[in-house]
């Protein structure tokens, strides 16, 4: 009961920080709420008793990456752009939300298997099937992150010329 009511929790927290990355005015603000999602998601984590898994989410997402995205907000300083195109911006980003949610459901869906079997959370087991059974996707997420970082830096030269 106590773990239903915990999961019901997360999930709202969840769902409410991910809706607010997508409306907020303020490019910083969206960002801190992407952080508040990523650790929601990392307390359903450990909900599913794979403790590694959130401990990488927090660490690697919430920390790492996180800091790249507010450094980059903050090198670009788009507040003042960002008021000017609100409506040209909510639009382009509701598209571009609805695209990348659907290549990465599909990406998602082509590498999940009917007859899954549960793994041990142990760093050598999330590492076999990283580098086995879902090599596609774990390539495929680096190519993400590598366009995103290419697209960080045309915008920052774009600024600068």
């Amino acid at each position: 009961m106590l773990a239903s009511v915990l999961f019901y929790f997360g999930a709202a927290v969840l769902l409410v920080a991910a809706v607010f990355v997508i409306s907020a005015k303020s490019p910083m603000r969206s960002a801190m709420a992407l952080i508040v999602a990523l650790c929601a998601q990392a307390f359903l984590y450990v909900l599913l008793d794979a403790a590694f898994v959130a401990a990488m989410q927090v660490l690697v997402y919430a920390g790492a990456i996180m800091v790249l995205f507010t450094f980059v907000i903050m090198l670009l300083n788009m507040q003042a752009e960002h008021q000017t195109q609100r409506s040209l911006l909510s639009f382009s980003r509701l598209g571009g939300g609805i695209a990348i949610g659907y290549f990465v459901w599909r990406i998602i869906s082509s590498v999940t298997h009917a007859d899954s079997k549960p793994v041990d959370g142990s760093v050598l087991a999330i590492g076999k099937l990283l580098l086995s059974d879902y090599l596609f996707a774990f390539e495929a997420i680096s190519i993400v992150l590598l366009v995103a970082v290419i697209g960080a830096v045309v915008l920052g030269l774009k600024r600068l010329t």
